[in-house]
């Protein structure tokens, strides 16, 4: 239901279909879209939703054989209709990514590689919940938020630039709720949130200025031997896992990761056992991270890691995203949503191929865009002073063909090939994406 909120905020036109009738109940009282009573490989349902009209279908089950079916289906009596699954078993795919063209689906999202990829860039920035970062830059964005005696309240933009003497742009406020877009006069209020993008090493001197730096966790304790946990302990360096440790009841499965990841030290044990904490002396790690596969489990281990001692913790929620709004009173570091990041992966796939990150902010009112700058693009070879983005968006960093990130000017020019992060209102979203596409 997340992405088709998403969609139809985008003045798309959306047509779920679903086999569940309380599940269609809800989100047609909810959203403004049509739901159908059915399921996505049946010809009829799907001519129901004016199949041969759609601009995409998007088959996102449980099961992974009724995605792969359904788009197949679609994709040989429609082939002028995208179609995009959600696949994740590796049996399907192989580690490297199922093959181009199989079946004719033209997008294919892993759920579980999008999480593990959110999860791991997450502990690499030292697991701090207000840091985000993008695929093609290593500018970083961070959520700042003003306490009331603050010595930058009261001060402008400009004026803040100047007393943290650091390369950054305030890409966004939030005020009480409200998001505007600064520009260098906008004066700071107390209790507002600014969203800031800098270089990784400007913003770690900031964090330093500000007190929140956070340190690169030294050794972790992965909770749960689930295929999240495989595809994280795969993107991790062999030193990395030498610093790993993985608990999970199941023998078979310990025995398992084991042998596939030789480095890391594999604990059988019930993590709900009173005594499993003191005994294995969990709570001397730096960063425990809850990878279950259920969401109450993994807030309630992630929350009480804390109070024994264990610096940071993350916690995983795969089936209800009400649960991300509990992390903040129970002093849990980082909630990672699995349904979040699926979302995010498929909309940098339906709004276009120069999309290669997007990040949706303060109850969806801000979007930040990692475009990649066409030739064919309305910006090429454009100075920044020179492109009119109505106010509602700023062009917040830059990184160009050789790797090279630089906050922008007026006077900077957008070549072809630059990486541009832009955060934009989300109301003007989609003539900004015009714009840049």
């Amino acid at each position: 239901m997340g992405l088709a909120k998403q969609l139809i905020v985008d003045g798309k036109d959306v047509v779920l279909i679903d086999n569940s009738h309380e599940r269609i109940e809800s989100a047609v009282s909810k959203l403004d879209c049509l739901g159908i009573l059915g399921n996505g490989t049946d010809i009829a349902k799907l001519l129901e939703a004016d199949i041969e009209h759609a601009q995409a279908f998007i088959a996102v089950t449980n099961s992974d054989e009724i995605n792969l079916v359904s788009c197949g289906l679609v994709s040989s009596s429609y082939p002028q209709v995208k179609t995009v699954a959600a696949i994740r078993s590796l049996i399907y795919t192989g580690a490297d990514g199922l093959k181009e063209g199989l079946l004719g689906i033209d997008y294919i999202v892993n759920p579980n590689a999008e999480t593990a990829r959110s999860i791991f860039n997450i502990i690499e920035q030292g697991v701090n919940g207000n840091v985000l970062g993008f695929t093609n830059s290593k500018l970083l964005l961070y959520n700042f938020f003003i306490e009331p005696f603050s010595s930058y309240v009261g001060s402008t933009v400009m004026e803040m630039r100047n007393k943290l003497q650091a390369e950054f742009v305030i890409a966004s406020i939030n005020r009480r709720g409200l998001v505007i877009v600064p520009s260098g006069n906008t004066t700071i209020q107390a209790r507002d949130t600014l969203s800031i993008v800098a270089d990784s090493e400007e913003v770690t001197d900031i964090l330093k200025t500000v007190g929140q730096l956070q340190k690169k966790p030294n050794n972790m304790v992965l909770v749960g031997a689930s295929r999240i946990t495989r595809a994280l302990l795969n993107r991790m360096s062999p030193s990395m896992r030498s610093k790993v440790a993985v608990v999970d009841q199941d023998e078979e499965v310990c025995r398992n990761f084991s042998e596939r990841f030789r480095e890391i030290l594999v604990i059988k044990a019930d993590i709900t056992d009173e005594d499993i904490m003191a005994e294995e002396q969990l709570g001397s790690y730096d960063l425990l991270v809850a990878l279950t596969d259920n969401d109450e489990l993994n807030i309630i281990t992630a929350s009480y890691a804390k109070r024994i001692g264990v610096d940071r913790s993350i916690a995983l929620i795969k089936q209800n995203n009400n649960y991300t709004r509990m992390a903040s009173y129970l002093d849990i570091d980082v909630v990672i949503s699995t349904t979040d990041t699926t979302v995010e992966s498929l909309l940098r796939y339906l709004r276009g191929t120069n999309v290669s990150s997007i990040h949706t902010l303060f109850n969806d009112q801000l979007e930040v865009y990692e475009f990649v700058v066409r030739a064919e693009s309305l910006v090429c070879n454009k100075q920044l002073k020179d492109i009119n983005m109505r106010k509602k968006a700023i062009v917040a960093g830059l990184t160009d063909r050789a790797g090279n990130s630089t906050i922008p000017t007026g006077l900077t020019a957008l070549k072809e090939g630059d990486t541009v992060l832009v955060a934009v209102m989300r109301d003007s979203s989609e003539f900004i994406q015009k714009l840049f596409g």
